[in-house]
């Protein structure tokens, strides 16, 4: 992760872009698009909107205006979004009725962070109160007067000259600071950030524009801390004041269209849908192949589905009545003195939904159905940011089923030979978060499968460092955090936990978690084997029993099963979770990683509360030790037989390596959820042939 600004931010920018080359820099570093041409808006609502519908542009201004009148203070709106409904009123909404919503509204004000909801069914604000535990996303606009201020700074210039980036080709750019100077600044109120450099010197024409390989110059051994709210400079840390930092001035492998030779092209591969899509969607609510759910789109969380169930003859099947992602954890693993800090909530510290880029190109095949979102800036105002969301169908190059009678080989007259074809439908989003690039996909099987899937790419942060290769003597010390993955440039070693919450509505609210435990089973001595294993089912009765560390020496199912409902052969219905082990490595005693208890166990299952949306809590930047999971789960409530939320946990430890450069190849995770006796039979068996 690397500092950087969402679509409101962008907006800013394209405004001004033009005033110095600075902005143009910041522009292109932070992949701002000023414009974005609207393909396919499809999503039209025939009555009233749902309960999970987005905020509309209409409803932002209306928050917004109930806010700024309830206050003589200037506001800096941070994040303006869908409140919660109520569950049960949001389930029995049968469309006929206007729904009840309200918005939940994060703002600063004073120098200090604000919380308030409001009602648009009675237009009434609640008491605002004061935040804490943390402080909210930050917002564009907030970043955007200090980013010039740090740049124009005589002593920053002189630093980066000195180390031979001439003046207009450095950028600094700032970065969430967690917890730490607290010695220096108020550790509650003050809105601190550290910058940091970059040489983007141009190398094609007349050096006019920046380089596209905006990160691949880090300008290393500087750091500026500042306070957003003041624009004051806390802290300017200098590690090479006297001169002899490690190289920033070189050319860089760009690989923007024609930067470099390409392989000859592949014969085309096409897709298409000459008969129209396979899914319908309304307002907020898609149905495909027996599916539905509500998609909605979060300043905060990007994507989120609501009511997602499976259709059957008698009604509605629900699944799980909520699935999106809850937070995002990056932390670096280098204690210098200008890396030790870089650990990044980017998801509740800048905003999955504020960093969607645009969807173009090669992101999306040419079948997909694109939507825009609403979002806001700063000030309250909403926009439109086009194509943040595709919708579309693929074959995933494998049947969703096959057999082949081998028994009857050389019978004649008999079918022997049976496949199906496999459709999946995605519904993906993309968020650049500075260096870093992030796909989520929600894809949805005919065989009743669910798989959230994310997907990094994008460039990896690099130190400045003095050894171009290993031979080099100051590489072995330089390496001991990170690998050298170009000349002069160490990708740090890091994490990424991707927190996910799923509130799992296994056929109603009354469900039980439960782990299926794979065990040898004792054989008698004169048992013709004595290698036999079996099934311990065990259902889980409270928070704290159900909080699970993955052993791959004790295999087990986790599921999520109907304490009414049953299959035919008398099983309650059920769907499996599964995901891959991930943990932290080091002591949860870290500083950084007290603030992501969450990931204390591969998997927490607590009891449905409204509010317990978030696993670090509603405020992140710069928050406290012990909020969220741990929180939530400290009360230890029964989990037997009731509404149950699941908090998996996915993620991967990056070593990074020479492939790494100057992009890095796509990197899937994902969790699937699966039917375990939801159904009587294969639910795929009736596709047609």
């Amino acid at each position: 992760m690397a500092s950087a600004l969402g679509d409101a931010g962008k907006k800013e920018v394209c405004k001004i872009m033009n005033k110095t080359f600075l902005l143009i820099g910041i522009a292109v570093t932070l992949l701002g698009a000023c414009s974005g041409d609207q393909r396919n808006e499809t999503s039209s609502a025939t009555g009233p909107i749902s309960p999970w519908h987005s905020l509309t542009e209409a409803e932002v201004q209306e928050v917004a205006a109930a806010v700024m009148d309830s206050t003589d203070d200037a506001v800096v709106f941070n994040r303006i979004s869908l409140l919660e409904p109520d569950k049960e009123e949001a389930i029995a909404w049968q469309g006929a009725e206007p729904a009840r919503r309200g918005a939940d509204v994060l703002y600063r004000s004073n120098q200090q962070s604000w919380r308030a909801q409001y009602d648009f069914q009675s237009q009434r604000l609640s008491p605002a109160t004061v935040i804490t535990s943390g402080q909210p996303m930050l917002a564009g606009e907030e970043i955007f007067p200090v980013i010039e201020t740090v740049n124009a700074l005589p002593e920053v210039v002189a630093a980066l000259e000195k180390r031979g980036v001439s003046e207009g080709n450095g950028l600094c750019l700032p970065r969430t600071v967690g917890r730490f100077f607290s010695g220096l600044a108020d550790p509650v109120n003050a809105r601190l950030v550290r910058f940091d450099c970059l040489n983007i010197r141009g190398q094609s024409g007349l050096e006019i524009l920046p380089t596209t390989s905006a990160f691949a110059r880090p300008v290393e051994g500087l750091s500026i801390l500042v306070d957003v709210d003041t624009v004051q400079v806390i802290e300017l840390s200098d590690s090479f004041a006297e001169g002899g930092a490690p190289p920033s001035d070189f050319d860089v492998m760009e690989f923007h269209e024609g930067a470099l030779p390409t392989r000859e092209p592949l014969s085309p591969i096409e897709i298409n849908q000459r008969e129209g899509v396979n899914f319908s969607i309304s307002g907020s609510q898609i149905r495909w192949q027996g599916w539905q759910f509500h998609l909605r789109f979060d300043p905060r969380q990007g994507t989120i589905l609501n009511n997602i169930g499976i259709e059957s003859k008698a009604s509605l099947r629900p699944v799980a009545y909520e699935i999106a992602m809850s937070e995002m954890f990056v932390p670096y693993q280098d204690p210098d003195q200008h890396w030790f800090y870089r650990a990044y909530f980017d998801m509740g510290e800048y905003g999955f939904g504020n960093m969607a880029s645009e969807l173009k190109g090669h992101d999306c095949p040419k079948n997909a159905v694109f939507q825009n979102v609403v979002l806001h800036t700063a000030g309250g105002e909403p926009f439109t940011a086009s194509n943040r969301i595709c919708i579309f169908e693929f074959d995933p190059g494998y049947p969703s089923w096959r057999h082949y009678e081998s028994l009857y080989a050389d019978v004649p007259g008999i079918d022997k030979h049976h496949s199906r074809r496999a459709t999946h439908l995605v519904v993906r989003m993309a968020a650049t978060i500075g260096n870093y690039d992030y796909f989520q996909d929600y894809i949805f099987q005919q065989d009743g499968r669910i798989r959230i899937r994310l997907i990094s790419t994008g460039v990896d942060a690099t130190k400045g460092v003095f050894a171009a290769t290993l031979a080099d003597p100051t590489a072995e010390s330089e390496t001991q955090v990170g690998t050298l993955i170009a000349p002069y440039r160490l990708g740090v070693n890091h994490d990424h936990f991707f927190s996910y919450r799923i509130d799992m509505d296994v056929d109603g609210l009354g469900n039980n978690f439960e782990r299926h435990k794979l065990v040898p089973v004792p054989q008698s001595e004169t048992a013709p084997r004595q290698g036999i294993w079996g099934v311990q089912r065990e259902r889980v009765a409270d928070e704290t029993g159900a909080q699970t560390v993955m052993r791959v020496e004790r295999p087990a199912l986790l599921t999520f099963s109907s304490d009414t409902a049953t299959n035919a052969m008398g099983y309650p219905t059920a769907y499996q979770l599964i995901f891959p082990n991930i943990r932290a490595l080091v002591t949860p005693e870290d500083d950084i990683y007290q603030r992501a208890g969450f990931l204390k166990n591969n998997l927490w299952v607590t009891r449905y509360k409204r509010d317990e949306l978030f696993s670090t809590g509603i405020a992140v930047n710069r928050s406290a030790p012990g909020i969220g999971l741990p929180l939530y789960a400290s009360d230890n409530e029964s989990i037997e037989n009731t509404d149950l939320v699941a908090w998996p946990i996915i993620g991967f430890h990056h070593v990074p390596m020479a492939e790494d450069w100057p992009v890095m190849p796509a990197k899937v995770d994902e969790i699937v959820l699966k039917p375990r006796n939801f159904f009587d039979h294969n639910p795929a068996i009736d596709l047609p042939n």
